[in-house]
């Protein structure tokens, strides 16, 4: 913040108001500060809250890897969806369509790369794409969202679902907030308002919706992630999902 200059001390009358203002000055800055300070300590309680229902810091800290197997619902479609991570960052899904098309999304710590029946594409401009790449995977992970933004700010109490939740602004590096809820009986996070980026409408925002958190290998995984846009829902439901398991790099790179 950049600190207002000093103004001269013309005549005791001016002085006078002078130094009134500035306490007032002083004493609002101090009240930010301290309600700063305050909404700081409350999304450092909530995360951590919600870190602990998820099964604690050790516990999520402890998983390098993943592989996920479930399936997709779109409109009428339903089909078969795998996806792999892999620390620090890589990551590759495959969505198997109906009638034998596939679509393969993967970043292998440097490229971001999309396959489809009819060819596969590098993006020009990766870095807000691969942002959200990482908050993508972070929906079938767990607790590392802090690190996802840049700055957090604590937003009034909402319900939803019937349910109380927090409601948490998270500001990334690159492209617009995203909102965070966390139910405030179990702290789990159970609903996550997504950017994206549209190649002709620009930025638009998806809901992702959690639900069905199972334990495994000690720590809570949503295993139905729906994700709502303006005009349609994908929903994918888990049947399995591996902890540390052996993965080859290879799978990661661009076909």
């Amino acid at each position: 913040m950049k600190r207002l200059p000093l103004l001269p001390l013309l005549i005791a009358l001016v002085t006078a108001a002078q130094l009134s203002c500035a306490s007032f000055s002083r004493t609002s800055k101090s009240h930010s500060a301290s309600a700063a300070e305050k909404d700081q300590a409350a999304i450092d309680q909530i995360l951590k809250r919600y870190e602990d229902a998820l099964g604690g810091r050790a516990a999520i800290d402890g998983i390098t890897s993943y592989k996920m197997s479930g399936r997709f619902a779109l409109a009428n479609f339903t089909g078969n969806i795998q996806g792999w991570r892999k620390e620090p960052h890589k990551t590759l899904t495959i969505i198997e369509f109906p009638g034998g098309g596939i679509l393969k999304k993967g970043f292998d710590g440097e490229t971001r790369w999309l396959q489809t029946p009819a060819g596969t594409f590098t993006d020009s401009e990766p870095e807000e794409e691969i942002a959200q790449l990482e908050r993508d995977a972070e929906v079938f992970s767990a607790g590392k969202i802090k690190s996802l933004f840049y700055s957090m700010k604590l937003e009034n109490k909402a319900r939803l679902n019937g349910r109380e939740v927090h409601v948490i602004e998270g500001e990334p590096q690159r492209g617009p907030a995203e909102k965070l809820f966390f139910d405030t009986e179990s702290g789990l996070l159970v609903r996550w308002d997504m950017a994206r980026k549209h190649p002709k409408r620009g930025t638009v925002f998806v809901k992702v919706h959690l639900d069905d958190y199972k334990d495994v290998d000690g720590v809570k995984i949503p295993f139905r992630v729906r994700f709502a846009f303006e005009s349609f829902s994908f929903t994918v439901q888990v049947d399995k999902l591996e902890n540390n398991i052996q993965i080859d790099d290879a799978i990661f790179k661009k076909p």
